[in-house]
């Protein structure tokens, strides 16, 4: 509880409108037996008993206690939602917060549909947990005991009637809540639903892919999966619920059959009045239909706790400590890798990897499928952890710097750029949103992208991305990009198969942008078309994770080693010709 306090981190005025809430809630559920006692009190002046006070009173203070119900109701509820609204708002932020704070190696491990059940659905159980929860449990818990109470005060041979029923029934929910936290099955669900979720989301992106080669949902194994597992939990948790709950339910309709029989015998015996047994009926015979509500409330609030234990975990991931160097510090932006290994789990990704980029050079990194390069870009650029070893800027480790001096200093320019859906001057200018109209222009123009952008609907204002009125080509994305480093000019620039999804003629517009962002950068260039980075100053080449050749286009040649097998390998592929089958000398 202390936890769950510390999380959702309630203001003063928070605290105040939510004990509003409770008090007002408390006082409408006080008020609810009052028509009834009323009532009462009308049948036994009428039968001639002596009761003080007079038929219109009585109708007056029914009416009166309906108009009280009827603003502490519209109070509680008031209170309770503003109360939500502070509380969600403030967890939503300290989690943006949060996030930009952890480092980029573990947003990478986490799934989109995680992340976004944290966000939405976890969130929002707590928010509505309080904006209308916690106000119905404490109504479904004072309104049994209060008419309960009265009828005991009435005639207490009534009251034991129902009390056994009310017990019992507060029996068997613990019971089901206490088998059901026994078999862990609120986690384990929660956990099948999170799961499905990533599945259903990584299933729609990729339904092009699952249409063009003709397959169903049933090919997708991990959607099957995630479906079946989310099955069987619903199945045990039936198993484990639903007879208490069945019999929970008979329980909470029997209050009316119990009144009219046990109230008929007293009445009969002269154990009780008419007016006794009328108030039996009407009241006793709503007063356990609020545990209905309260049990729904426990699963609800099980579902709350998960919610709550996973922001926590979200919360519990440690924060990136970086030190407070600006990047000024970098001085001419040397690169050092020393003795760098990285693993993911059990797997070792890169091993002992060392090299040296001097200021204004260009290192190219090429290698097979699965060899490292791709993982090697992303701890140049700050992006993933490293197991052992460092990489140093100007002789400062990367975490010396915090990360927005990190961004002046590094650019990475991947195979396949996220595009925002916002304008396209709002895309350039990601990296520096105070960017002027005129340096966003001229960034486009150096990333050869301007000619196209103005092309565009709306010129620079044309929304684009996922969600925007105009969707880019690959060529088109990767010149973007360009244009975002552009702007920025930093000294150091990573680029990971920055032409992999250009067509032939956005390559040589990238190719050509390149060349001129480029000088007098450190630039550390992941390569799979070779003929590209023929002209670096070093050449590594990377094996199952470590340095197996280093040198240049030239001396690697010479060795005729795996650079040279790779070279001619490249050369071949690229004199091929699709039409006949066969090579065509001219194109080499």
């Amino acid at each position: 509880m202390e936890n769950t306090t510390k999380l959702i981190r309630l203001s003063s005025r928070s605290r105040l409108m939510l004990g509003g809430a409770i008090f007002f809630g408390a006082l409408d559920a006080l008020l609810i037996p009052v028509p009834f006692l009323m009532a009462w009190l009308i049948m036994e002046q009428l039968m001639g008993h002596a009761v003080q006070g007079n038929i219109t009173t009585f109708f007056c203070y029914a009416a009166l206690a309906v108009f009280a119900r009827w603003a502490f109701q519209l109070s509680s509820i008031a209170l309770s939602h503003f109360a939500a609204l502070h509380v969600s708002t403030n967890l939503r932020h300290r989690l943006l917060t949060h996030l930009g704070d952890l480092p980029l190696h573990w947003h990478s491990g986490q799934s989109t549909g995680g992340l976004k059940k944290v966000f939405t659905t976890d969130v929002g159980q707590i928010d509505g947990f309080i904006a209308h929860h916690i106000p119905d449990a404490i109504s479904a818990l004072v309104l049994p005991l209060t008419a309960l109470s009265c009828l005991t005060w009435i005639n207490w041979k009534l009251g034991l009637l129902l009390i056994p029923l009310f017990v019992l029934c507060l029996a068997l929910q613990a019971g089901s809540y206490a088998a059901m936290g026994k078999n862990n099955i609120w986690k384990t669900y929660n956990e099948a639903l999170e799961n499905l979720n990533a599945a259903v989301v990584e299933f729609v992106r990729g339904m092009p892919v699952i249409k063009l080669f003709n397959r169903g949902v049933d090919s997708f194994a991990k959607m099957r999966e995630a479906v079946e597992a989310f099955r069987e939990i619903q199945v045990l948790g039936y198993k484990v619920f639903a007879p208490r709950w069945a019999m929970f339910s008979s329980l909470t309709v029997m209050p009316f059959t119990v009144a009219a029989i046990g109230g008929g015998i007293l009445y009969i015996t002269g154990h009780a009045s008419l007016a006794d047994v009328t108030l039996f009926l009407m009241l006793g015979g709503i007063s356990l239909s609020p545990l209905t509500k309260l049990s729904r409330l426990a699963a609800i609030a099980a579902e709350a706790g998960q919610s709550v234990a996973r922001i926590r975990a979200v919360f519990a991931a440690p924060v990136e400590k970086r030190g407070t160097l600006s990047a000024g510090a970098a001085g001419a932006a040397r690169i050092e890798a020393d003795s760098l290994c990285v693993r993911f789990g059990d797997k070792t990704i890169l091993h002992n990897v060392s090299f040296t980029a001097e200021p204004g050079t260009t290192t190219a990194v090429v290698g097979a499928s699965g060899s490292g390069k791709s993982t090697l870009a992303a701890v140049l650029a700050g992006m993933e952890e490293i197991s052992v070893g460092s990489v140093r800027i100007g002789g400062h480790a990367l975490a010396e710097f915090p990360s927005p001096e990190l961004a002046r200093l590094v650019a990475p320019v991947f195979q396949a750029p996220h595009i925002f859906t916002a304008t396209v001057s709002e895309n350039i200018a990601l990296g520096m949103p105070a960017a002027t109209p005129e340096a966003i222009t001229a960034a486009a123009a150096a990333a050869r992208c301007d000619e196209f952008i103005k092309a565009l609907p709306n010129g620079y204002g044309t929304r684009i991305g996922d969600g925007g009125e105009t969707h880019l080509s690959g060529g088109q994305k990767q010149r973007i990009a360009l244009a975002r480093m552009a702007l920025r000019h930093p000294p150091i620039v990573i680029l990971d198969e920055a032409t992999a999804y250009a067509d032939a003629e956005s390559e040589a517009e990238i190719q050509a942008a390149l060349s001129t962002l480029l000088r007098g950068c450190t630039v550390v260039a992941v390569a799979h078309r070779l003929h590209t980075i023929a002209g670096a100053d070093q050449i590594l080449v990377m094996d199952k994770g470590t340095i197996a050749e280093r040198g240049t286009h030239e001396s690697l040649l010479a060795c005729d080693g795996m650079y040279a097998a790779m070279w001619n390998a490249h050369h071949k592929a690229r004199s091929w010709s699709i039409a006949s089958g066969k090579k065509d000398d001219q194109r080499c």
